[in-house]
């Protein structure tokens, strides 16, 4: 049988108009140089241009500056979800194991819902605001809640829009 290496020099000469594996990689690190010197460092941002009079910042919930600019960012790692603050808000999920995704309007601070299929805890990848700009609440009020999949109803013991 063909080695490791010799199997994937053939490959490349017949499949690859774009030379071996090595000038592959080559170029991706020289890209990745690249695009690291371009992204800058939090003492380096200046503040963006302030938004619009109604929009909420993505994090605290807060008018008067963009996520970018919030004074709650928190540093990677720091919390189990990217929102921080006390309401509810609109969450964005994918299970680790089987990949479903899905999204809910019962989103909360450090807390996930349960994958349907895998039974596993899933924190929210991204959470924004409820309200609309004009202070409408956009959920689905009349959509069944599985409070046995919401982590903050187990944690309460009942009903989490009962908080609010």
């Amino acid at each position: 049988f063909f080695s490791l290496q010799a199997l994937s020099s053939s490959l490349y000469k017949s499949a690859s108009p774009y030379g071996s594996l090595n000038n592959i990689v080559d170029g991706l690190s020289s890209l990745t140089e690249h695009f690291s010197d371009l992204s800058l460092s939090s003492e380096a941002r200046k503040p963006s241009k302030r938004p619009p009079p109604n929009y909420l910042c993505h994090l605290c919930f807060n008018k008067g500056h963009y996520i970018k600019d919030c004074p709650q960012a928190r540093p990677k790692g720091e919390g189990l979800t990217p929102y921080q603050g006390k309401k509810r808000c609109f969450g964005e999920y994918k299970c680790p194991k089987c990949k479903r995704k899905w999204m809910s309007g019962n989103s909360w601070a450090n807390m996930g819902q349960e994958c349907i299929k895998c039974h596993i805890n899933v924190y929210p990848h991204k959470q924004r605001p409820l309200e609309k700009p004009d202070g409408l609440d956009v959920s689905d009020q009349s959509k069944e809640h599985p409070q046995h999949l919401c982590e903050k109803c187990k944690v309460l013991g009942y009903y989490c829009r009962r908080v609010q």
